[in-house]
């Protein structure tokens, strides 16, 4: 197999491993919260293809940087990982201790914008004196890369999903998300709470998931082609059924 059919087979395999995953993921989110079955998406099978190619922009975007170790005393990785740490924080104990209900960005910076600018100074400031004025090399050597993975999750996804809601809305007519009654949302397509779950849960299959599936993809298992093929093709009827003949 040449270089460049290893590299799509590679990556639908993935493709097809994370759209199943964001598929059980949200049905789980639906029977554990709202104790229901709804199968979730625009297809008829068990999988989600935005979170599929979801986590095939992250690893194209991140594996690089993930590969490194970054240092609390760097600069650039140092100042966002701890500062906006402490703005999550913030922003998780004003969700859970307000009195009224936040439900848009707007509202919540015009109420909260303040603390969450002295927040963001004081996380500059909490990592100035660990890595300016603490001896311990062992703190300012501290690999933080996970950290700012995770924030970098955070804003591609929050990306990709307004964009996904938007498309889907303008060209599909369809609203398959709504956020409008939930906390700090934009436009009711993304809310702080989801992009929040998505930064955890795109973190940890990067770090535990993705492993596994680059050995798959290197074994010399001649099934795994076959499975590719099949799969594939199975997806492809299935769009077709959904979006033509439906």
């Amino acid at each position: 197999m040449n270089k460049v059919m290893k590299f799509i087979k590679d990556n639908y395999i993935r493709f097809i491993i994370y759209a199943f995953i964001g598929w059980v993921y949200e049905v789980m989110w639906y029977i554990i919260v709202r104790h229901e079955f709804v199968n979730r998406g625009v297809l008829f099978g068990p999988y989600l293809p935005i979170y599929g190619f979801g986590m095939l922009i992250l690893i194209f975007l991140l594996s690089k940087y993930k590969s490194k170790k970054h240092p609390l005393a760097n600069d650039i990785s140092g100042n966002i990982a701890v500062a906006t740490l402490v703005s999550f924080i913030y922003i998780t104990i004003v969700e859970y201790t307000s009195a009224v209900k936040i439900y848009n960005i707007d509202a919540f910076a015009m109420q909260y914008g303040i603390g969450l600018l002295i927040c963001i100074i004081i996380g500059l400031v909490i990592r100035y004196l660990i890595v300016n004025k603490l001896n311990e090399k062992k703190i300012k050597n501290l690999d933080i890369t996970i950290i700012v993975v995770c924030l970098l999750i955070f804003l591609i996804t929050t990306i990709i999903e307004y964009v996904s809601h938007y498309v889907i809305d303008v060209y599909f007519d369809k609203i398959l998300w709504d956020y409008s009654k939930d906390f700090l949302n934009l436009n009711a397509r993304v809310n702080f709470d989801a992009s929040r779950n998505f930064a955890l849960g795109g973190t940890a299959l990067m770090y535990l998931i993705e492993p596994i599936v680059t050995k798959i993809n290197n074994s010399k298992n001649k099934y795994i082609n076959i499975v590719t093929i099949l799969l594939g093709f199975i997806m492809l009827m299935d769009a077709i059924y959904s979006f033509i003949l439906k």
